[in-house]
């Protein structure tokens, strides 16, 4: 296994000469074997090596314990240990994201903190991390980019065991008498990850047992097409554009509708990346396309502030300079609504609590025989407020509070009935219509990011 790693971290360019080196440290079996070999290449290629991890304040005495083995093994291998601590329940609470996705956004955070500036981050994702992820994302709908999975390198971010076995690297830990620590919340279902992991990978391995692996493999093969494709997209992006003012970006419609659609989605993409820092969903180039087929002085104006328009043989994108309109969408129960404002999607449940199937996903659960009026999700109006503990606050206040950008506030999505405000995702929930004990009938209100 020492002989792959080095080959990945080699053929990818992961480390460079003298690099510093931030390495995630769970105390598994994974980031053990991962730390104990770079440091095992420490000299010879001269990297400075710490160790970080991450306490989510979860799982009590056992959570402490973990931060301590992870301090002690460090202490042997002579590098220093950082420990990170967070209340991941709370942070998920306030953000409005479950605890599954809340953790890892924190574990990042700590280690991009002590990267700083030229940093590497290494990370212990191996062969069957990557078939869960591929699961995942087939789950919540996604393309070939989707599909080809983590990859070795994204930005500063290296995974240097990606193409190993779980069982090679236990394997490994046995030959070089390394312990490590078993995190109870593993064997639970109440994760995503973990439901794939213990219910869907065996029967997928019943079938061939070498399931994991080929799907790894599926992977690694779906990210070099990704890359190919990507290098024509950007070829075909140069032949279509047409000469524009600096703010603005002109594509030769014809051209446009000439390209197969698969190598067009790929384009508009990229149009549109000239303006977004954030990744372009499908409902947006779905919306461009659609566009692409009216006539002469038909716009369309994306949440984000960008405009899209007809002028004669040109698609013009370019930033609106008048603000987002506002959107307000009916939610009927049991029927899930799609936001493209917003780009998200919003379901109703009666009784039945959603299964999570996406890091994207986040739930709220409300006293059904509270809420008297029809539900809407919709932007800001004047007079809206919600009901906190002790008494009502207005929303904009709220916003306010909360240093939300009043672009944002214009365009911030609200679950609401008439003008007070059930749920504003990330914020606030509404006190109440909060279930309880008492509550008899559940209303499951579930939000998904829509993204490819």
């Amino acid at each position: 296994m020492r002989e792959k790693v080095r080959k990945t971290i080699a053929q990818f360019h992961m480390f460079p000469q003298k690099a510093k080196l931030i390495v995630g440290l769970s105390g598994g079996a994974d980031s053990v074997a991962l730390l104990h070999l770079l440091c095992g290449m420490k000299e010879e290629f001269q990297w400075d090596i710490t160790a970080v991890h991450v306490h989510h304040g979860l799982r009590g005495k056992e959570a402490d314990e973990d931060a301590r083995f992870a301090e002690g093994f460090c202490a042997s291998l002579g590098i220093p240990c950082i420990v990170k601590e967070y209340d991941v329940a709370k942070e998920a609470g306030v953000r409005g994201l479950g605890e599954e996705e809340t953790g890892r956004i924190l574990r990042y955070a700590a280690f991009r903190e002590a990267a700083g500036e030229g940093g590497r981050i290494a990370v212990a994702h191996h062969q069957k991390d990557q078939a869960e992820t591929m699961l995942m994302r087939l789950c919540r709908g996604t393309g070939l980019t989707g599909l080809a999975g983590m990859s070795p390198v994204r930005e500063n971010i290296c995974r240097p065991l990606l193409f190993c076995s779980r069982e090679e690297i236990e394997q490994y830990c046995r030959e070089n008498h390394l312990d490590w620590r078993e995190d109870a919340t593993n064997s639970q279902e109440k994760y995503t990850r973990n439901k794939l992991r213990l219910k869907v990978l065996p029967v997928l391995q019943e079938i061939n047992p070498k399931a994991v692996e080929h799907m790894a493999e599926t992977a690694s093969l779906l990210g070099e097409e990704e890359d190919f494709l990507e290098q024509q997209a950007l070829l075909f992006y140069e032949q279509v554009q047409l000469p524009s003012a600096v703010e603005e970006v002109h594509l030769h419609r014809e051209k446009l509708k000439a390209l197969h659609h698969a190598m067009r989605r790929r384009v508009l993409r990229k149009a549109m990346a000239h303006f977004l820092k954030t990744d372009v969903s499908q409902a947006q180039i779905k919306a461009l396309e659609d566009l692409l087929t009216k006539e002469t002085g038909k716009s369309r104006d994306f949440l984000e502030g960008i405009r899209a328009e007809n002028r004669y043989e040109a698609l013009v994108l370019s930033l609106k300079k008048e603000k987002a309109k506002g959107y307000c969408y009916h939610l009927p129960m049991g029927e899930e609504v799609l936001i493209w404002e917003a780009g998200i999607a919003v379901m109703l449940s009666f009784h039945e609590k959603f299964d999570e199937i996406s890091e994207e996903t986040c739930t709220k659960v409300f006293d059904y025989d509270k809420i008297k009026k029809q539900l809407f999700c919709r932007t800001r109006q004047t007079g809206d407020f919600i009901r906190l503990k002790n008494g009502r606050k207005k929303i904009k206040d709220r916003f306010i509070d909360e240093k939300i950008p009043r672009k944002e506030r214009e365009a911030y999505p609200l679950i609401a009935m008439g003008e007070e405000v059930l749920w504003a995702p990330n914020l606030r929930s509404s006190e109440a219509c909060k279930a309880d004990e008492q509550t008899i009938r559940c209303l499951w209100i579930r939000i998904r990011r829509v993204q490819e």
